[in-house]
Protein backbone atom coordinates (compact mmCIF):
# COMPACT_ATOMS: atom_id res chain seq x y z
CA UNK A 1 0.00 0.00 0.00
CA UNK A 2 2.96 2.00 0.09
CA UNK A 3 3.30 2.90 -3.63
CA UNK A 4 -0.31 3.76 -3.73
CA UNK A 5 0.21 6.34 -1.15
CA UNK A 6 3.40 7.36 -3.14
CA UNK A 7 1.27 7.43 -5.98
CA UNK A 8 -1.11 9.54 -4.65
CA UNK A 9 1.35 11.73 -3.67
CA UNK A 10 1.10 13.96 -6.99
CA UNK A 11 -2.47 13.60 -7.80
CA UNK A 12 -3.21 15.42 -4.32
CA UNK A 13 -0.68 18.25 -4.80
CA UNK A 14 -1.96 18.79 -8.36
CA UNK A 15 -5.69 18.30 -7.68
CA UNK A 16 -6.45 18.31 -3.98
CA UNK A 17 -10.41 19.24 -4.37
CA UNK A 18 -10.49 16.43 -6.74
CA UNK A 19 -8.34 14.25 -4.41
CA UNK A 20 -10.47 15.07 -1.90
CA UNK A 21 -13.59 14.10 -4.08
CA UNK A 22 -11.76 10.79 -4.61
CA UNK A 23 -11.25 9.69 -0.83
CA UNK A 24 -14.87 10.84 -0.06
CA UNK A 25 -16.28 8.43 -2.77
CA UNK A 26 -14.63 5.86 -1.33
CA UNK A 27 -15.43 6.19 1.97
CA UNK A 28 -18.81 6.37 1.04
CA UNK A 29 -18.21 2.99 -0.96
CA UNK A 30 -17.54 1.62 2.41
CA UNK A 31 -20.45 2.29 4.10
CA UNK A 32 -22.43 1.06 0.77
CA UNK A 33 -20.65 -2.10 1.52
CA UNK A 34 -22.10 -2.45 4.83
CA UNK A 35 -25.21 -1.94 3.51
CA UNK A 36 -24.68 -4.52 0.86
CA UNK A 37 -26.65 -7.49 3.52
CA UNK A 38 -29.53 -5.46 3.83
CA UNK A 39 -30.06 -4.86 0.15
CA UNK A 40 -29.48 -8.20 -0.45
CA UNK A 41 -31.92 -9.44 1.92
CA UNK A 42 -34.34 -6.91 0.41
CA UNK A 43 -33.89 -7.82 -3.18
CA UNK A 44 -34.17 -11.35 -2.44
CA UNK A 45 -37.33 -10.88 -0.37
CA UNK A 46 -38.85 -9.02 -3.46
CA UNK A 47 -37.87 -11.97 -5.33
CA UNK A 48 -39.96 -14.46 -3.55
CA UNK A 49 -42.88 -12.24 -3.39
CA UNK A 50 -42.98 -11.64 -6.81
CA UNK A 51 -42.39 -15.29 -7.65
CA UNK A 52 -44.90 -16.26 -5.34
CA UNK A 53 -47.53 -13.82 -7.07
CA UNK A 54 -46.55 -15.15 -10.33
CA UNK A 55 -47.27 -18.82 -10.06
CA UNK A 56 -49.07 -20.31 -12.62
CA UNK A 57 -47.69 -24.13 -12.34
CA UNK A 58 -46.34 -25.86 -9.15
CA UNK A 59 -42.94 -26.38 -10.71
CA UNK A 60 -42.75 -22.20 -10.60
CA UNK A 61 -41.48 -22.63 -7.28
CA UNK A 62 -37.84 -23.75 -7.32
CA UNK A 63 -36.64 -20.22 -7.29
CA UNK A 64 -37.94 -20.26 -3.72
CA UNK A 65 -35.75 -22.95 -2.74
CA UNK A 66 -32.86 -20.20 -2.67
CA UNK A 67 -34.88 -17.17 -2.50
CA UNK A 68 -36.06 -17.10 0.70
CA UNK A 69 -33.41 -18.69 2.28
CA UNK A 70 -30.78 -16.73 1.23
CA UNK A 71 -32.95 -13.54 2.20
CA UNK A 72 -33.38 -14.70 5.97
CA UNK A 73 -29.55 -15.42 6.01
CA UNK A 74 -29.10 -11.72 4.69
CA UNK A 75 -31.19 -10.65 7.34
CA UNK A 76 -29.83 -11.98 9.60
CA UNK A 77 -26.46 -11.35 8.98
CA UNK A 78 -27.45 -7.65 8.99
CA UNK A 79 -29.08 -7.79 12.56
CA UNK A 80 -25.83 -9.73 13.67
CA UNK A 81 -23.77 -6.39 12.32
CA UNK A 82 -26.11 -4.13 13.68
CA UNK A 83 -26.47 -5.45 17.25
CA UNK A 84 -22.27 -5.50 17.19
CA UNK A 85 -21.27 -5.01 20.40
CA UNK A 86 -18.04 -2.01 19.72
CA UNK A 87 -15.33 -1.26 22.75
CA UNK A 88 -14.03 2.40 22.69
CA UNK A 89 -10.07 2.03 21.09
CA UNK A 90 -7.87 2.58 23.99
CA UNK A 91 -4.29 4.08 22.84
CA UNK A 92 -2.95 2.34 26.02
CA UNK A 93 -3.30 -0.46 28.22
CA UNK A 94 -2.65 1.93 31.09
CA UNK A 95 -4.79 5.16 31.72
CA UNK A 96 -7.57 6.10 34.37
CA UNK A 97 -10.52 7.93 33.59
CA UNK A 98 -11.21 11.25 34.54
CA UNK A 99 -14.20 13.68 36.25
CA UNK A 100 -14.95 17.17 37.80
CA UNK A 101 -14.39 15.99 41.30
CA UNK A 102 -11.06 14.20 40.31
CA UNK A 103 -9.71 17.25 38.33
CA UNK A 104 -11.88 20.02 38.15
CA UNK A 105 -9.99 22.48 36.39
CA UNK A 106 -9.01 20.30 33.56
CA UNK A 107 -12.46 19.41 33.24
CA UNK A 108 -13.57 23.52 33.03
CA UNK A 109 -10.98 23.29 30.01
CA UNK A 110 -12.39 21.14 28.66
CA UNK A 111 -15.76 21.97 28.90
CA UNK A 112 -14.60 25.68 28.12
CA UNK A 113 -13.60 24.72 24.65
CA UNK A 114 -16.58 22.55 23.71
CA UNK A 115 -18.62 25.47 23.95
CA UNK A 116 -16.12 27.48 22.47
CA UNK A 117 -15.94 25.18 19.14
CA UNK A 118 -20.06 24.43 19.86
CA UNK A 119 -19.02 20.72 20.20
CA UNK A 120 -21.47 17.99 21.94
CA UNK A 121 -20.90 16.44 25.09
CA UNK A 122 -17.73 14.51 25.53
CA UNK A 123 -18.54 11.18 27.20
CA UNK A 124 -15.48 9.97 28.88
CA UNK A 125 -12.28 11.22 29.35
CA UNK A 126 -9.04 9.51 29.81
CA UNK A 127 -5.75 10.12 31.09
CA UNK A 128 -3.77 7.84 29.28
CA UNK A 129 0.76 7.15 29.20
CA UNK A 130 0.96 7.90 25.66
CA UNK A 131 2.09 11.28 23.87
CA UNK A 132 -0.83 11.90 22.28
CA UNK A 133 -3.95 13.74 22.44
CA UNK A 134 -7.09 12.30 20.28
CA UNK A 135 -10.84 11.71 20.21
CA UNK A 136 -12.95 8.90 19.25
CA UNK A 137 -16.35 8.23 18.08
CA UNK A 138 -18.04 5.00 19.29
CA UNK A 139 -20.77 4.57 16.99
CA UNK A 140 -24.11 3.06 18.39
CA UNK A 141 -25.83 0.40 17.10
CA UNK A 142 -23.40 0.89 13.60
CA UNK A 143 -24.65 4.30 12.85
CA UNK A 144 -21.31 6.18 11.88
CA UNK A 145 -20.63 9.59 13.73
CA UNK A 146 -23.56 9.08 16.24
CA UNK A 147 -22.34 7.15 19.72
CA UNK A 148 -20.41 8.01 22.27
CA UNK A 149 -17.48 10.51 22.29
CA UNK A 150 -14.32 9.46 24.24
CA UNK A 151 -11.31 12.18 24.58
CA UNK A 152 -7.66 10.93 25.58
CA UNK A 153 -5.37 13.25 26.78
CA UNK A 154 -1.82 11.84 27.35
CA UNK A 155 -0.27 12.66 30.79
CA UNK A 156 3.55 13.31 29.09
CA UNK A 157 2.39 15.86 26.71
CA UNK A 158 0.51 17.55 29.96
CA UNK A 159 4.36 16.86 31.48
CA UNK A 160 6.62 18.52 28.82
CA UNK A 161 4.75 21.63 27.37
CA UNK A 162 3.02 24.57 29.28
CA UNK A 163 -0.63 25.42 30.25
CA UNK A 164 -1.13 28.08 27.25
CA UNK A 165 0.69 25.48 24.70
CA UNK A 166 -1.44 22.61 25.89
CA UNK A 167 -5.12 24.35 25.55
CA UNK A 168 -3.84 25.04 21.84
CA UNK A 169 -2.89 20.99 21.44
CA UNK A 170 -6.43 20.26 23.05
CA UNK A 171 -8.09 22.77 21.42
CA UNK A 172 -6.99 20.98 17.96
CA UNK A 173 -8.67 18.02 18.83
CA UNK A 174 -11.98 19.37 20.30
CA UNK A 175 -12.28 21.80 17.62
CA UNK A 176 -11.73 18.59 14.92
CA UNK A 177 -15.06 17.09 16.43
CA UNK A 178 -17.20 20.51 15.53
CA UNK A 179 -16.15 19.73 11.40
CA UNK A 180 -16.21 23.57 11.04
CA UNK A 181 -13.28 23.80 9.17
CA UNK A 182 -12.64 20.08 8.19
CA UNK A 183 -16.27 19.33 6.88
CA UNK A 184 -14.90 16.57 4.16
CA UNK A 185 -11.40 15.46 6.02
CA UNK A 186 -12.48 15.44 9.39
CA UNK A 187 -15.52 12.86 7.98
CA UNK A 188 -13.41 11.07 6.40
CA UNK A 189 -11.01 10.81 9.43
CA UNK A 190 -13.91 9.62 11.73
CA UNK A 191 -15.40 6.80 8.62
CA UNK A 192 -12.04 5.28 9.02
CA UNK A 193 -11.95 5.43 12.75
CA UNK A 194 -15.88 4.12 13.25
CA UNK A 195 -14.24 0.74 10.41
CA UNK A 196 -11.89 0.40 12.86
CA UNK A 197 -13.70 -0.19 15.60
CA UNK A 198 -15.98 -2.29 13.45
CA UNK A 199 -12.69 -4.31 12.20
CA UNK A 200 -11.42 -4.96 15.83
CA UNK A 201 -14.82 -5.60 17.20
CA UNK A 202 -15.43 -8.54 14.67
CA UNK A 203 -11.75 -9.56 14.84
CA UNK A 204 -12.38 -10.45 19.25
CA UNK A 205 -16.30 -11.71 18.47
CA UNK A 206 -16.12 -15.37 17.76
CA UNK A 207 -19.54 -15.63 16.08
CA UNK A 208 -19.50 -17.26 13.16
CA UNK A 209 -21.58 -14.48 11.36
CA UNK A 210 -18.84 -11.99 11.90
CA UNK A 211 -16.41 -13.52 9.08
CA UNK A 212 -18.10 -12.15 5.90
CA UNK A 213 -18.12 -8.37 7.98
CA UNK A 214 -14.55 -9.29 8.93
CA UNK A 215 -13.04 -10.12 5.52
CA UNK A 216 -15.12 -7.55 4.07
CA UNK A 217 -13.84 -4.73 6.35
CA UNK A 218 -10.36 -5.66 6.56
CA UNK A 219 -9.74 -5.78 2.98
CA UNK A 220 -11.51 -2.40 2.47
CA UNK A 221 -9.96 -1.20 5.46
CA UNK A 222 -6.09 -1.81 3.95
CA UNK A 223 -6.90 0.14 0.50
CA UNK A 224 -8.96 3.13 2.51
CA UNK A 225 -6.31 3.93 4.79
CA UNK A 226 -3.75 3.93 1.48
CA UNK A 227 -6.34 6.09 -0.26
CA UNK A 228 -7.38 8.71 2.33
CA UNK A 229 -3.81 8.86 4.08
CA UNK A 230 -3.60 12.42 2.61
CA UNK A 231 -6.58 13.36 3.88
CA UNK A 232 -5.27 12.45 7.18
CA UNK A 233 -2.82 14.97 6.56
CA UNK A 234 -5.28 17.91 5.65
CA UNK A 235 -7.73 17.19 8.73
CA UNK A 236 -4.34 17.64 10.76
CA UNK A 237 -3.33 20.75 8.77
CA UNK A 238 -6.80 22.26 9.43
CA UNK A 239 -6.71 21.56 13.37
CA UNK A 240 -3.92 23.64 13.31
CA UNK A 241 -6.63 26.56 12.65
CA UNK A 242 -8.55 25.26 15.66
CA UNK A 243 -5.18 25.94 17.71
CA UNK A 244 -4.77 29.45 16.42
CA UNK A 245 -7.86 30.66 17.81
CA UNK A 246 -6.46 30.00 21.27
CA UNK A 247 -3.07 31.00 20.75
CA UNK A 248 -1.06 33.76 18.31
CA UNK A 249 0.70 32.23 15.49
CA UNK A 250 4.19 32.64 16.67
CA UNK A 251 3.25 30.66 20.16
CA UNK A 252 2.32 27.98 18.30
CA UNK A 253 5.18 27.83 16.21
CA UNK A 254 7.15 27.21 19.33
CA UNK A 255 4.72 24.64 20.80
CA UNK A 256 4.96 22.32 17.49
CA UNK A 257 8.74 22.97 18.41
CA UNK A 258 8.09 21.59 22.05
CA UNK A 259 6.12 18.46 21.13
CA UNK A 260 8.58 17.72 18.59
CA UNK A 261 11.53 17.67 20.88
CA UNK A 262 9.81 16.14 24.18
CA UNK A 263 8.48 13.38 22.09
CA UNK A 264 12.00 12.42 20.61
CA UNK A 265 14.21 12.66 24.42
CA UNK A 266 11.10 10.64 25.99
CA UNK A 267 11.07 8.39 23.10
CA UNK A 268 14.92 8.01 22.71
CA UNK A 269 16.19 9.29 26.05
CA UNK A 270 13.75 9.14 29.01
CA UNK A 271 12.04 5.51 28.56
CA UNK A 272 15.29 3.91 27.74
CA UNK A 273 16.87 4.70 30.35
CA UNK A 274 14.32 4.27 32.74
CA UNK A 275 13.75 0.90 31.35
CA UNK A 276 17.42 0.03 31.69
CA UNK A 277 17.51 1.08 35.28
CA UNK A 278 14.66 -1.17 35.92
CA UNK A 279 16.79 -3.85 34.85
CA UNK A 280 19.92 -3.18 36.44
CA UNK A 281 17.99 -2.50 39.42
CA UNK A 282 15.35 -4.99 39.74
CA UNK A 283 14.28 -5.05 43.33
CA UNK A 284 14.21 -0.95 43.22
CA UNK A 285 11.53 1.13 42.36
CA UNK A 286 11.95 3.24 39.71
CA UNK A 287 9.56 6.32 38.81
CA UNK A 288 9.29 7.45 35.22
CA UNK A 289 6.13 9.29 35.59
CA UNK A 290 6.72 11.43 38.74
CA UNK A 291 10.05 12.11 37.41
CA UNK A 292 9.21 12.82 33.70
CA UNK A 293 8.72 17.03 33.82
CA UNK A 294 12.07 17.22 35.78
CA UNK A 295 13.99 14.57 33.69
CA UNK A 296 13.04 16.53 30.64
CA UNK A 297 13.31 20.07 31.69
CA UNK A 298 17.01 19.58 32.64
CA UNK A 299 17.93 16.91 29.91
CA UNK A 300 17.49 19.37 27.18
CA UNK A 301 20.47 19.94 24.88
CA UNK A 302 19.84 23.35 23.22
CA UNK A 303 22.41 22.19 20.23
CA UNK A 304 20.84 18.71 19.76
CA UNK A 305 17.21 20.35 19.96
CA UNK A 306 17.75 23.00 17.16
CA UNK A 307 19.52 20.21 15.32
CA UNK A 308 16.54 17.90 15.28
CA UNK A 309 14.08 20.52 14.62
CA UNK A 310 15.79 21.72 11.66
CA UNK A 311 16.08 17.65 10.40
CA UNK A 312 12.56 18.08 10.87
CA UNK A 313 11.83 21.54 9.02
CA UNK A 314 13.96 20.54 5.95
CA UNK A 315 12.35 17.05 5.42
CA UNK A 316 10.30 17.33 2.41
CA UNK A 317 8.65 13.81 2.13
CA UNK A 318 7.21 11.18 4.60
CA UNK A 319 4.93 8.35 3.62
CA UNK A 320 5.16 6.64 7.30
CA UNK A 321 3.25 9.17 9.17
CA UNK A 322 -0.09 11.72 8.78
CA UNK A 323 1.18 13.61 10.60
CA UNK A 324 2.31 16.76 8.39
CA UNK A 325 5.33 17.50 7.44
CA UNK A 326 6.82 20.78 9.99
CA UNK A 327 7.71 22.73 7.09
CA UNK A 328 3.80 22.54 5.53
CA UNK A 329 2.45 23.54 9.03
CA UNK A 330 4.86 26.36 9.54
CA UNK A 331 4.08 27.21 6.12
CA UNK A 332 0.28 27.31 6.67
CA UNK A 333 0.76 29.39 9.87
CA UNK A 334 2.86 32.51 7.34
CA UNK A 335 6.27 31.42 8.99
CA UNK A 336 9.05 30.13 6.75
CA UNK A 337 11.34 29.68 9.01
CA UNK A 338 11.33 27.22 12.80
CA UNK A 339 11.00 29.07 16.21
CA UNK A 340 12.71 27.79 19.52
CA UNK A 341 10.33 27.00 22.30
CA UNK A 342 10.64 29.16 25.05
CA UNK A 343 12.24 28.00 28.62
CA UNK A 344 9.53 25.66 30.57
CA UNK A 345 8.70 26.94 34.37
CA UNK A 346 5.02 25.75 35.16
CA UNK A 347 3.83 22.66 33.16
CA UNK A 348 0.09 21.99 31.92
CA UNK A 349 0.00 19.30 34.52
CA UNK A 350 0.66 20.69 37.56
CA UNK A 351 -1.78 24.16 36.50
CA UNK A 352 -4.60 21.53 35.31
CA UNK A 353 -4.07 18.31 37.40
CA UNK A 354 -3.28 20.47 40.54
CA UNK A 355 -3.13 18.12 43.59
CA UNK A 356 -4.47 15.26 41.83
CA UNK A 357 -1.23 14.97 40.25
CA UNK A 358 1.02 13.12 42.45
CA UNK A 359 -1.76 10.48 43.26
CA UNK A 360 -2.21 10.48 39.16
CA UNK A 361 2.05 9.61 38.89
CA UNK A 362 1.69 7.54 41.38
CA UNK A 363 -1.13 5.32 39.60
CA UNK A 364 0.75 5.25 36.50
CA UNK A 365 4.16 4.35 37.83
CA UNK A 366 2.11 1.60 39.79
CA UNK A 367 0.48 0.23 36.65
CA UNK A 368 3.98 0.75 34.31
CA UNK A 369 5.94 -1.38 37.10
CA UNK A 370 3.44 -4.24 36.95
CA UNK A 371 3.32 -4.25 33.30
CA UNK A 372 7.59 -4.00 33.09
CA UNK A 373 7.60 -7.08 35.48
CA UNK A 374 5.48 -9.13 33.64
CA UNK A 375 7.78 -8.13 30.62
CA UNK A 376 10.22 -9.71 32.54
CA UNK A 377 8.32 -12.71 33.69
CA UNK A 378 7.66 -13.60 30.00
CA UNK A 379 11.67 -13.33 29.67
CA UNK A 380 12.18 -15.86 32.32
CA UNK A 381 9.14 -18.05 30.75
CA UNK A 382 11.79 -18.44 27.68
CA UNK A 383 14.24 -19.31 29.98
CA UNK A 384 12.16 -22.02 31.56
CA UNK A 385 10.94 -23.10 28.29
CA UNK A 386 14.45 -23.99 27.41
CA UNK A 387 14.99 -25.58 30.69
CA UNK A 388 11.89 -27.83 29.91
CA UNK A 389 12.90 -28.49 26.20
CA UNK A 390 16.05 -29.84 27.34
CA UNK A 391 14.73 -32.38 30.11
CA UNK A 392 11.76 -33.49 27.57
CA UNK A 393 15.01 -33.91 25.26
CA UNK A 394 16.94 -35.95 27.34
CA UNK A 395 14.48 -38.30 28.79
CA UNK A 396 12.88 -39.19 24.87
CA UNK A 397 16.39 -40.58 24.83
CA UNK A 398 16.05 -43.02 27.18
CA UNK A 399 12.10 -43.74 26.95
CA UNK A 400 8.91 -42.92 24.73
CA UNK A 401 7.24 -39.70 25.63
CA UNK A 402 3.23 -39.53 26.44
CA UNK A 403 1.39 -38.18 23.46
CA UNK A 404 0.89 -34.72 25.91
CA UNK A 405 4.74 -34.58 26.51
CA UNK A 406 5.43 -35.52 22.60
CA UNK A 407 2.97 -32.35 21.40
CA UNK A 408 4.58 -30.12 24.59
CA UNK A 409 8.24 -30.93 23.04
CA UNK A 410 7.00 -29.70 19.50
CA UNK A 411 5.56 -26.68 20.88
CA UNK A 412 8.53 -25.89 22.80
CA UNK A 413 10.98 -26.84 20.38
CA UNK A 414 9.44 -24.35 17.91
CA UNK A 415 9.45 -21.49 20.48
CA UNK A 416 12.94 -22.54 21.70
CA UNK A 417 14.66 -23.37 18.66
CA UNK A 418 12.29 -22.24 15.45
CA UNK A 419 10.01 -23.40 13.23
CA UNK A 420 12.47 -25.38 11.15
CA UNK A 421 13.29 -27.46 14.11
CA UNK A 422 9.76 -27.87 15.26
CA UNK A 423 8.31 -29.72 11.98
CA UNK A 424 10.46 -33.24 12.61
CA UNK A 425 8.80 -33.61 16.09
CA UNK A 426 5.12 -32.50 14.53
CA UNK A 427 5.51 -34.90 11.78
CA UNK A 428 5.86 -37.94 14.60
CA UNK A 429 3.13 -36.69 16.09
CA UNK A 430 1.13 -37.06 13.01
CA UNK A 431 2.85 -40.63 12.42
CA UNK A 432 1.69 -42.04 15.79
CA UNK A 433 -1.95 -39.89 15.29
CA UNK A 434 -2.53 -38.75 11.74
CA UNK A 435 -5.84 -37.25 12.96
CA UNK A 436 -3.96 -34.92 15.71
CA UNK A 437 -5.33 -31.85 13.76
CA UNK A 438 -3.16 -29.59 15.79
CA UNK A 439 0.16 -30.78 14.59
CA UNK A 440 -1.04 -30.46 10.67
CA UNK A 441 -2.64 -26.95 11.43
CA UNK A 442 0.92 -26.04 12.77
CA UNK A 443 2.69 -27.66 9.94
CA UNK A 444 0.96 -25.61 7.51
CA UNK A 445 1.22 -22.76 9.21
CA UNK A 446 4.91 -22.71 9.25
CA UNK A 447 4.56 -24.16 5.72
CA UNK A 448 3.04 -20.68 4.73
CA UNK A 449 4.87 -18.93 6.83
CA UNK A 450 7.95 -19.63 4.47
CA UNK A 451 5.48 -19.13 1.25
CA UNK A 452 5.47 -22.83 0.73
CA UNK A 453 1.74 -23.29 -1.32
CA UNK A 454 1.69 -27.01 0.54
CA UNK A 455 0.68 -25.18 3.60
CA UNK A 456 -2.71 -24.64 2.15
CA UNK A 457 -3.60 -28.36 1.93
CA UNK A 458 -2.03 -28.80 5.38
CA UNK A 459 -4.58 -26.41 6.96
CA UNK A 460 -7.57 -27.54 5.09
CA UNK A 461 -6.58 -30.92 6.70
CA UNK A 462 -6.67 -29.20 9.83
CA UNK A 463 -10.09 -27.64 9.35
CA UNK A 464 -11.70 -30.67 8.10
CA UNK A 465 -10.42 -32.53 11.30
CA UNK A 466 -10.93 -29.67 13.95
CA UNK A 467 -13.80 -26.59 12.36
CA UNK A 468 -12.98 -24.55 15.06
CA UNK A 469 -9.71 -23.88 13.74
CA UNK A 470 -11.18 -22.38 10.29
CA UNK A 471 -11.38 -18.62 10.47
CA UNK A 472 -7.68 -18.10 11.67
CA UNK A 473 -6.63 -21.11 9.03
CA UNK A 474 -8.20 -18.88 6.19
CA UNK A 475 -6.58 -15.46 7.47
CA UNK A 476 -3.18 -17.36 7.59
CA UNK A 477 -4.19 -18.13 3.75
CA UNK A 478 -5.62 -14.35 3.06
CA UNK A 479 -1.89 -13.57 3.83
CA UNK A 480 -0.15 -15.63 1.93
CA UNK A 481 -2.18 -14.87 -1.09
CA UNK A 482 -1.18 -11.43 -0.47
CA UNK A 483 2.32 -12.08 0.06
CA UNK A 484 2.27 -13.85 -2.96
CA UNK A 485 0.14 -11.17 -5.20
CA UNK A 486 2.71 -8.57 -3.93
CA UNK A 487 6.06 -10.27 -4.91
CA UNK A 488 4.26 -10.67 -8.54
CA UNK A 489 3.59 -7.36 -9.19
CA UNK A 490 6.99 -6.31 -7.93
CA UNK A 491 8.04 -8.88 -10.85
CA UNK A 492 6.12 -7.33 -13.43
CA UNK A 493 7.16 -4.25 -11.92
CA UNK A 494 10.78 -5.29 -12.74
CA UNK A 495 10.84 -6.40 -15.61
CA UNK A 496 8.13 -3.56 -17.34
Amino acid sequence: MSELIENLNSFQHRSPKLYLGFAALFAISGICMLLMFPFLSLYFLISTLTTLFSLEQFTDIAPLVYQLPLSALCAYLSYQFITLPLDTPKTSEIYISLNKKKSPKLISLIEELQQHFDVKDIDTILLTDQYDISTHITPEHCLPNKGFVTLQIGLPIMQTVSAKQFKALLARRIGQLSLNENKVTGRIKLFHDTFNQYLNACKHNSHWSYIPFYYLIRGYQSIFSAVAFYAFRMDELSADQYALEIIDGKSFSQTLSQTIIANHYLKNIFWMSMYKLQRQYPNKSIFPHANMAVSFSQGIDKEKSKQLLEQNFTKISDFDSTTPLLRDRLLKLGLEEISLPIPLNTTAAIVYLDTALPKVTTIFDKLWLQRTNSSRESNSQLDSNAQRLHTLTEKVKQQALSAEETWELAVLTEKVNGYHAAIPVYKKILERNPMHAKSMFAIGRILLSYNDETGIDALNKATFLDPAMKKTADELIARYNSRINETVEQKDELFA
